[in-house]
């Protein structure tokens, strides 16, 4: 999902963006109740901030018993939940407010830019701080706190804001989002992110994300579900280094909403608990995935990949999955098509002739060629008398690997061919998706019948179960993307990540869907799913440390829900 390579940018380049007094942008009126007023917010983590407005855009701010400073600020009101955005000026820190002006309830979200290493500097961070507000007419202690929730959880939502910038939104998890962008070149991408939600009331929440392994923009919004209207802020860096800083208004409309999977009385309030506990106690944690740091580039050539290959073989169905444990979920082996010789001829040229020996050793060639090639295989009937196989072009020189679905019934044929060598790496799997026929003696393929590219998948959200420690979700985000959450014990939403694909129609009882982690670990991955069984048969490729390998698995599904979103796309293409 790295198409867009982002610089990493000095302290000095984002404080000369910054400016002297930084401000954000803004198109919708502001709050102005401020001007005159002081308060106080006071944190359970023992910080204290002093605040008095002077206008609607200029405070003095005061953290615990250091000088004052003199800031621009701008707030916004969304019902009774007020933002409230300051910059500390000559500083990469700043701080946003959220307060709940009925209850005096606050949450304050310390940002500043510059992480660890080798976590880019432009990246920003994020400390959260839990406590209430005084004032001139309220002092009083509150014992009130926004705490974090799983009530968003699994739902979609588009927006539009006041600067015409469109987005659907998707909450799959109880520590990160996904999002596409839908005004955008990389408009049709999900993307994933670490994120945070809070309750202020039944109605109104708090959303922050940061776009981590991206821009490392740092984006908080206060949503309210009554009307489906939020306010915003946006901070960070674009993909040309220009700084995107303002605070927003939009509109929006609900797209669906999931079934969770936690106990009833599970209400999010602390997520992960123990796995948090167990982290390093650090100022800004939180649990980010990075495969930057867990699959960085090789500098490899497919050369080197190559005299790998050659060396350490490839290994066809004899290794554990990328799953842990074992896979009790995996469909048996079909003997449909033992003993069967058969032409699989697709539309752009490509044609194999096929020998099938056993359940797991089949031989292949090219039409007119003399040698048959041996190989291993394996195979599943997903849906009656369609069945998918896969196996490698051993010796071939990208390590290329098919997954062929023959509809015997129907007499088509589609086929999913990858091979080592993307535009991120020679290591990394690339793929197409090519259609065509089964030509058999006495069967007569038909003329103009095909399987094919289909949306019919986009929006739905099924969650698969592959043994007892593990368990996803998918969401079919765009017609070219999608995202996966990997659950957690308790069954709440937990880490993600998302990788571009393609959809394939193979039968009312068949979809087929293939991805490609680019950028990531490079492997490329297919299921074929059968929504009448619901269960689904699969094949991992790719190349690991120094070979190659093939595996197999399959699991059960469940229908989380489905998400009213491809006329947004199909409105984009019009």
């Amino acid at each position: 999902m790295f198409f867009t390579k982002y610089a990493d940018l000095s302290a000095e380049y984002i404080l000369s963006a910054l400016g002297a007094l930084p401000c954000p942008s803004s198109v919708s009126p502001l709050f102005a109740g401020l001007a005159g007023d002081g308060l106080t917010a006071h944190f359970d983590s023992g910080v204290t901030l002093t605040l008095a407005a002077s206008d609607e855009t200029t405070l003095t701010i005061q953290e615990n018993d250091g000088a004052p400073i003199t800031a621009a600020y701008k707030a916004m009101k969304l019902r009774e939940a007020l933002l409230l955005h300051v910059m500390i000026p000559g500083a990469l820190r700043g701080w946003n407010l959220v307060i709940d002006t009925k209850t005096r309830a606050a949450t304050a979200f310390e940002i500043w830019f510059g992480g660890d290493a080798p976590i880019p500097f432009r990246e920003m961070q994020r400390e959260i701080h839990r406590g209430y507000i005084t004032c001139a007419k309220s002092a009083e202690p509150v014992a009130l706190r926004q705490l974090p929730t799983n009530r968003l959880e699994n739902k979609g939502i588009y927006w539009k804001d006041d600067c015409g910038c469109e987005e659907l939104d998707f909450y799959p998890s109880v520590c990160c989002a996904s999002f596409v962008e839908l005004n955008r070149p990389r408009g049709g991408l999900t993307i994933v992110n670490p994120a945070d939600y809070l309750k202020i009331s039944d109605n109104l929440y708090i959303f922050s994300r940061t776009e981590c392994e991206f821009s490392g923009t740092f984006v908080l919004e206060v949503l309210d579900l009554y009307k489906v209207e939020k306010i915003g802020l946006r901070i960070g860096f674009d993909e040309k280094d220009v700084l995107d800083y303002r605070m927003y208004k939009a509109c929006g409309k609900i797209t669906g909403q999931g079934a969770t999977l936690e106990k009833l009385n599970d209400y999010g309030e602390a997520p992960f608990a123990e796995r948090m506990a167990a982290m390093p106690k650090k100022k800004g944690m939180r649990m980010v995935y990075r495969p930057s740091q867990l699959h960085p580039p090789r500098g490899l050539t497919i050369e080197d990949v190559r005299e790998m290959v050659s060396k350490n073989g490839a290994h066809t169905f004899d290794l554990a999955g990328g799953f842990e444990g074992e896979h009790p979920n995996l469909m048996e082996l079909t003997e449909l098509m033992v003993g069967k010789e058969f032409t699989v001829r697709f539309d752009e040229g490509t044609a194999w002739e096929y020998r099938v020996r056993s359940k797991t050793e089949l031989a292949w060639r090219v039409p007119g060629e003399e040698t048959w090639h041996e190989e291993m295989y394996h195979g599943f009937e997903i849906a009656d008398e369609l069945v998918a196989f896969s196996h490698f072009h051993t010796g071939d020189p990208y390590m290329r690997c098919v997954c062929i679905c023959i509809d015997f019934k129907n007499r088509l044929s589609t086929c999913v061919d990858a091979w080592l060598g993307n535009s991120f790496a020679p290591y990394q799997a690339a793929h197409r998706a090519i259609f065509g026929v089964l030509e058999m003696d006495g069967v007569e393929p038909p003329r103009r019948q095909r399987q094919g590219f289909t949306t019919d998948l986009v929006g739905k959200m099924i969650a698969w179960n592959y043994n007892s420690s593990v368990s996803s979700m998918h969401v079919y985000s765009s017609p070219h993307s999608y995202s996966w959450t990997i659950y957690s014990e308790s069954g709440a939403g937990g880490p993600m990540w998302s990788s571009p694909c393609l959809y394939v129609k193979l039968r009312e009882d068949a979809y087929l869907m293939s991805w490609t982690e680019d950028g990531n670990n490079g492997s490329q991955g297919i299921l074929i799913y059968n929504p009448n069984l619901m269960h689904d048969a699969g094949f991992f490729y790719q190349f690991e440390t120094d070979y190659i390998k093939l595996h197999s698995f399959g699991a059960y599904a469940r229908k989380i829900g489905e998400l009213d979103i491809l006329p947004y796309f199909e409105n984009k293409n019009r």
